[in-house]
């Protein structure tokens, strides 16, 4: 039997993966997929802001991001997990519709209630200059 540190670590690679699939401009999103990662109520803490979220408000903000988005990569560059949470050390690649291509430096924390569903998403990001 999986640990909940591992547990926790495929639920947060399994957000990613999520992410992946739904986060380009041809994808149709609704609550219910919305609500396959995250709580009915969270809360979003992107680079110092603080949000309170639902199902319902994430999906518009979901909308609005990938409007423009071809789809996004990560590149875990560390995990660590512990009893409700995980965090990830990475690189996120962003592939627009006008071809253009960003790439952030993250650091996601993401925690996880009772039933494995996201309640706190908590990253820091820097754009990374193109080399």
């Amino acid at each position: 039997m999986n640990s909940t540190r591992e547990r926790n670590l495929e639920r947060g690679h399994a957000v990613l993966d999520w992410n992946r699939r739904h986060l380009n401009s041809t994808s149709v999103l609704d609550e219910a997929l919305v609500g396959e990662c995250f709580a009915e109520h969270f809360v979003v803490e992107p680079n110092g802001r603080h949000y309170e979220a639902t199902r319902s408000t994430y999906l518009e903000f979901l909308n609005g991001m990938k409007k423009d988005m071809r789809g996004i990569d990560y590149e875990v560059i560390h995990a660590l997990a512990d009893e409700d949470s995980v965090v990830f050390a990475m690189l996120a690649h962003i592939s627009r519709g006008n071809g253009k291509h960003e790439t952030f430096q993250a650091m996601l924390l993401m925690r996880f209630d009772n039933d494995g569903k996201v309640c706190l998403w908590h990253e820091v990001y820097v754009a990374r200059p193109m080399q």
